[in-house]
């Protein structure tokens, strides 16, 4: 246990009045920045922050600049709160403030391993990656450290705990739709953008039949899924498979991508 006495605290530790993106930096590049920060301005913009685009161009640089002396391939989590946070809910500081953590990126190509888990809360819309939704996550590990999860409800798939799922069938890759309960991730969009992945209502069904599924994030970019626990199938996931291929070729191809 460590005791920390403060004068004045972060509204994102004292309210979760905060938002926050992963990416990686790579030479300097940093795959869909602009998608990046309009998801964050989104979700912050329900707090009544705002940034123009000078002080966006200044994060933006204060990343590079960060993981300049982390290395050429970085991990960053860049989190916004609202400011410090004096005595009471409406005492809000007079400008927000800019957390930028960075470390270098260890990567693991190799195919993970799944275990389905049933979502208990009710399903909200996601529009941005506001640090009190993850509150969620964290009270249903119950203090776990395993996030190899693959979350469900009703039958219907979401998500994983950190990333989008795709699944390959009947020919194509699809998604579940990015209303309530599942995030839109960058890779996911580029995907879609591309006509690569097609969003679907994904049964639970889905998982006994699918030929592949790949999780992707702007973290590991795609990785391929080789099992998930407490489904019976067939036969086993392709983890080589030429669809999952084409979505590596593809997004390779951009900047800011090394897979």
């Amino acid at each position: 246990m460590k005791i920390v006495p403060v004068e004045q605290m972060d509204r994102g530790l004292a309210y979760g009045e905060a938002c926050f993106e992963t990416f990686r930096v790579i030479d300097g590049a940093v795959f869909d920045w602009a998608g990046h920060w309009q998801r964050l301005m989104a979700g912050l913009s329900v707090f009544g922050v705002q940034f123009d685009e000078e002080q966006g161009e200044q994060v933006r640089l204060a990343c590079l600049e960060k993981t300049g002396r982390t290395g050429s391939d970085s991990l960053v989590r860049l989190t916004i709160t609202a400011g410090e946070a004096g005595w009471g809910l409406l005492n809000r500081a007079e400008e927000p403030l800019v957390h930028i953590q960075s470390m270098p990126y260890c990567s693991d190509h190799s195919p993970i391993a799944l275990r389905l888990k049933r979502w208990p809360f009710p399903l909200k819309e996601k529009r941005a990656k506001f640090t009190a939704d993850y509150a969620e996550t964290l009270r249903l590990l119950r203090g776990e450290k395993d996030l190899h999860l693959l979350f469900e409800q009703d039958g219907m798939l979401m998500a994983a705990a950190t990333a989008n799922i795709l699944l390959f069938r009947d020919g194509a890759w699809h998604t579940p739709m990015a209303d309530a309960g599942v995030l839109a991730g960058r890779v996911r969009d580029f995907f879609m953008r591309k006509g690569l992945v097609h969003e679907s209502p994904c049964p639970l069904s889905w998982l006994d039949d699918c030929e592949a599924a790949v999780l992707c994030n702007s973290g590991m970019f795609i990785r391929a899924v080789s099992d998930i626990s407490n489904v019976q199938r067939v036969e086993a996931m392709r983890t080589e498979h030429a669809a999952i291929s084409l979505l590596m070729e593809t997004l390779s191809q951009e900047e800011g991508v090394q897979i």
